[in-house]
């Protein structure tokens, strides 16, 4: 690998590619007040800066498969300089923050806009004492099947709208944490490491009330009328959809619909059998509890299988309760990451300015509302004749 000083040039834009660049050498930077350095399709390591001792603006877009890695030293830049990362499809990149300084990595942002659903950015935080783990890039516009790694990291806790890595940092004793959207549900991979948001929504088919009856979910178009528990006839402000093939995911438990049982909740209620995604929240007793946690094995399931899931979202003006098939069920919330909907597999950070949409119930993870909405199901099931000891055995 050779060593290869690129200076950018002032108000301007660099790229280097195949034909400039041999892929794997390593990059001195030289930087100015302002300039973007495009990495097209080649494998480059930024070992170090030179050329300011002042405040820079840098955009480095990491596009066509390329892969980045930053280890630059930043000693010599002034606080107040922003680095701002664009992945595009197919492309990564990697910033390894025991080389970086404090200042810079608090004005670092990684921007997933122009990624597709292909980005991976991997975070490397220190094993310095030195560096403060709270020093982190801010992660924006991650799309589906987009994939953000933290080094290190062993498992994932929640508190609020706050999500904590736990094991990074020196002797694994440090944590790493982002502040995700007020609502998000999430899965976290076997390795602790990463976490993959999920979009509630409902299976094809699904018979959504409006005021001239009901329609399937897939017929619903924009302006259509529906019924709210909150609004009455309201009209649709966004419609989406996107298909789950389970032979392709890690997790098939985090994406397989959950069937709630006809009569499940109540007399009629569903009026037929209820399929949803695990994450998407029922509203039973004044609270939005997703299906995944009211699983029982009888009256409300998960069944395996591989056969290809369309899954479908509808939004309204507000973040409201429909009925799906006679039950109450949420709307599509707004977390300003409509761009990730599509596919599962997503780690998903916002920026301050993104859109932060409000529940129009509390939503329910664990607590007194998880436990009644179960109790509730309870009754049923002996009402529809279930046995819920053998249920609960097997």
């Amino acid at each position: 690998m050779a060593l290869v000083n690129i200076n950018l040039i002032q108000n301007s834009t660099t790229t280097i590619n195949s034909g400039n660049f041999n892929s794997g050498d390593t990059i001195n930077l030289g930087l100015v007040s302002n300039a973007t350095l495009i990495v097209d399709g080649v494998t480059a390591n930024i070992t170090s800066f030179a050329g300011v001792s002042g405040v820079t603006s840098t955009t480095i877009d990491v596009i066509n498969g390329a892969n980045l890695t930053v280890t630059a030293q930043l000693s010599s830049v002034g606080a107040g300089s922003t680095f701002n990362y664009q992945i595009g499809a197919g492309s990564s990149l990697t910033i390894n923050a025991a080389a970086l300084n404090v200042d810079v990595l608090q004005t670092t942002i990684v921007d997933f806009a122009n990624a597709n659903g292909s980005g991976h950015f991997t975070y490397s935080p220190s094993t310095l004492l030195s560096l403060p783990l709270s020093s982190i890039p801010t992660i924006v516009n991650v799309q589906a099947n987009d994939t953000v790694t933290v080094t290190g990291a062993t498992s994932v806790t929640q508190s609020g709208n706050v999500v904590t890595f736990h094991g990074v940092g020196l002797l694994g004793l440090s944590t790493v944490s982002y502040t995700i959207p007020v609502g998000a549900t999430y899965s976290t991979n076997a390795q602790g490491n990463t976490i993959t948001f999920i979009t509630p929504c409902f299976v094809r088919g699904t018979m959504i009330a409006t005021p001239d009856g009901e329609v399937p979910v897939e017929f619903l178009k924009l302006g259509d009328l529906v019924l709210s528990l909150n609004n009455g006839a309201v009209p649709v402000t966004w419609l989406g959809s996107r298909t789950i093939d389970p032979k392709t995911v890690d997790k098939p438990r985090d994406e397989l619909p959950v069937r709630i049982r006809a009569g499940a909740i109540a007399d009629n209620v569903p009026q037929r059998d209820l399929l949803v995604s695990p994450d998407h929240c029922m509203f039973i007793q004044g609270s939005l509890v997703p299906a995944k946690l009211l699983i029982n094995g009888t009256t409300i399931t998960q069944e395996i299988t591989l056969a290809p899931v369309d899954y479908y979202h509808v939004e309204l003006e507000e973040h409201d309760v429909i009925w799906a098939e006679g039950a109450q069920t949420e709307t599509y919330l707004d977390l300003g990451n409509k761009s990730a909907f599509l596919e599962p597999g997503v780690l998903q950070f916002t920026s301050p300015k993104a859109k932060q949409a409000k529940a129009c119930y509390p939503l329910a993870y664990w607590g007194p509302a998880v436990d009644q909405a179960r109790a509730l199901l309870a009754e049923r099931e002996i009402a529809l004749g279930y046995i819920t000891d053998k249920a609960k055995a097997s």
